[in-house]
This record gives C-alpha cells, structure tokens and sequence, in this order.
C-alpha cells in the first residue's frame, strides 16, 4: 500500500494519490486558468475532503516547486501586478522562498504580545 503525495494517507497498490487529492486535483483542473482563492475554496469545499484535509493538499509541495497554495499565490500576483500595470515575474518558488524567510523572521505584527500599529 504505497502513500498519497499530498496527504500522506494510504493511497492504494501502486497509487500515487488517494481518491479524495485525485478528487481535490480534478475540481483545480476544472477551474481553469482564471479563478479566485475564494472560488476553489468553495469549490474544494464542496468535495468529499475535510477541511485538515483541503489545507494539507494546498499546503504539500509534492514536486519541489512550491504547493499548490504557492503556484496560486504566484499566479494572483502577476494577475494583480499585470492589472495595475507593474511588471512582475513573481514564481511559485519565489513565493515559497518569501513564506519560508518570514516564518524565520517574523514581521513585529506576526509576534506574541498586543498588536501595536506603531510597532514596525
């Protein structure tokens, strides 16, 4: 019984990914190019995953190459930066790069204590 690349659970003989990330996958392709966060969510939520489930999924970078979470950060930001008229080529990598430093180094706001406007 080998594992699921997304969540770890059993996936099946010979199987990469189990029913419910093959199912979560399918409802990604289905979207198409332009979607929101909001509508894969809901759309996410409409499967048969529960929702520890839905947040292991986007979070697992199961090819190297940032997580799902990370492709569709990267994706927003050029759409955004592209409407506003910038130039950007922010990639899933640069995006799983910037998530990894500030779990390093916490902005003020992100630490213990009273959130302060003033404290930055």
């Amino acid at each position: 019984m080998s594992q699921c690349i997304y969540c770890q659970e059993k996936a099946g003989f010979l199987k990469k990914t189990c029913a419910q990330c093959k199912e979560m996958l399918e409802i990604i392709q289905s979207l198409g190019a332009q979607f929101s966060f909001r509508e894969l969510l809901d759309a996410l939520m409409a499967s048969s995953a529960s929702n520890e489930k839905i947040q292991k999924f986007l979070d697992t970078d199961a090819h190297g190459q940032g997580s799902i979470r990370d492709n569709i950060t990267a994706r927003m930001t050029n759409q955004l930066a592209h409407t506003m008229g910038q130039h950007t080529d922010m990639s899933p990598q640069k995006v799983k790069t910037i998530r990894e430093l500030e779990k390093k180094n916490p902005t003020p706001n992100d630490l213990p204590g009273d959130i302060n406007p003033y404290r930055r």
